[in-house]
């Protein structure tokens, strides 16, 4: 037993050296620790990566993605005004006609004119596709045929796309263009226009925010630069148009002027509102439209008349002589002549010819609009 105990302790102080011996030769406990250090610069990109997560929040990321849509918005009951600097119509304001998911209608009014343009979205562009200028009635143009085909934004919305619209070329020139407008101060994108003529070139300059559409347009040309810039929005206002209305006065014959004021809204439709108004007598007045008749349409044509058919309650329900039925179809040509700004008025019955007991209308024969012996009521 003893012997077997000596020979184990001598077994286990060999393995010892043997142990020692070997890390001797190789080192290798001694290099090991030095794997720590090379597994955390591993952890490092990590931390950096996220380091670098609000560089991806930056609003320049945010630029890149503008889109026409957003950057022209279509509104509804909007009034815009912008003020102008250097020319004596650059001031205007702008409500909103109609609108429809593709194309929105606007007046302009700068005080010496009204001018309607529509303009459409679609594709990633958005274009002007009617100009009317001089039209102070108000009649829905989405669906009408374009008269013209000119190209505001295009998409992709960055430094450099470009297109052309006949004589004009535009260029989006900045993307983060800091512009001050009283309304305040926005990062927009602007588009310079150049146009090319026998007079020479001229530039505009427009600015878009997001969200918020046009803010600021510039016209600059040799010696001279005029400013338009956005001043005030009011968001779910009327516009506010006043309209004259005539009716007769059989005692007398003559025909009473009366003033009335009547709110338009976004997508109203105008023939209902007048005829509405109409309806509505004053204190002096005879009824022009019975309480029966009905507007099948109301228009002005291309050939410069108003084109207005009434229901057949019109003749069934009026009641008058010859002499007064005349006051009530002249009232008539008078007030819808003189809101569409033309002096003749076709007028039918259900889409036939005007035929009463008194008086027999020919085929495409109008009324004229004649404003003799008017007794203005305001």
């Amino acid at each position: 037993m003893k012997k077997l105990k000596i020979a184990l302790a001598f077994m286990t102080v060999m393995m010892l050296l043997a142990a020692c011996g070997s890390g001797g030769d190789k080192d290798v406990p001694a290099e090991s620790p030095a794997e720590t250090p090379q597994e955390e610069p591993a952890e490092a990109p990590a931390e950096e990566e996220n380091q670098e997560e609000p560089e991806a929040e930056e609003p320049a990321e945010e630029v890149k993605e503008y889109t026409v849509d957003r950057l022209y918005p279509f509104e509804s009951d909007t009034h815009r005004i912008y003020a102008g600097e250097g020319n004596e119509y650059a001031s205007y304001d702008v409500y909103v006609d109609f609108v429809s998911q593709e194309r929105i209608q606007l007046r302009e009014n700068n005080g010496g004119t009204e001018i309607v343009r529509v303009l459409e979205k679609k594709d990633g562009t958005l274009k002007e596709v009617i100009f009317e200028p001089e039209t102070y009635y108000k009649e829905n143009f989405l669906s009408k045929d374009a008269n013209t085909d000119r190209i505001l934004l295009m998409e992709p919305i960055m430094e450099g796309t470009s297109w052309k619209s006949g004589e004009e070329t535009s260029t989006i020139t900045a993307v983060s263009k800091e512009v001050a407008t009283p309304y305040g101060t926005f990062d927009a994108v602007e588009v310079t226009r150049v146009t090319k003529s026998d007079s020479g070139d001229y530039t505009n300059i427009d600015y878009y925010v997001e969200n918020m559409g046009l803010i600021k347009t510039l016209n600059i040309g040799e010696g001279y630069e005029v400013s338009s810039s956005l001043e005030k929005i009011e968001e779910n206002v009327s516009m506010n148009e006043v309209v004259n209305f005539y009716y007769p006065n059989a005692m007398d014959e003559r025909i009473f002027l009366y003033r009335k004021e009547i709110a338009f809204t976004t997508n109203d439709i105008p023939r209902m509102l007048l005829i509405e108004a109409y309806k509505d007598l004053p204190k002096e007045a005879a009824p022009v439209l019975t309480p029966g008749t009905k507007v099948n349409y109301l228009y002005l044509n291309q050939d410069g008349m108003v084109y207005v058919d009434l229901s057949r309650e019109f003749l069934t329900e009026m009641n008058a002589g010859a002499g007064y039925e005349s006051l009530i179809l002249q009232s008539l040509a008078n007030t819808f002549g003189d809101y569409y700004a033309t002096d003749k008025v076709l007028l039918t019955i259900d889409g036939e010819t005007y035929e009463s007991g008194h008086i027999l209308l020919r085929e495409f024969e109008p009324l004229e609009v004649n404003y003799d012996s008017i007794v203005d009521m305001n």
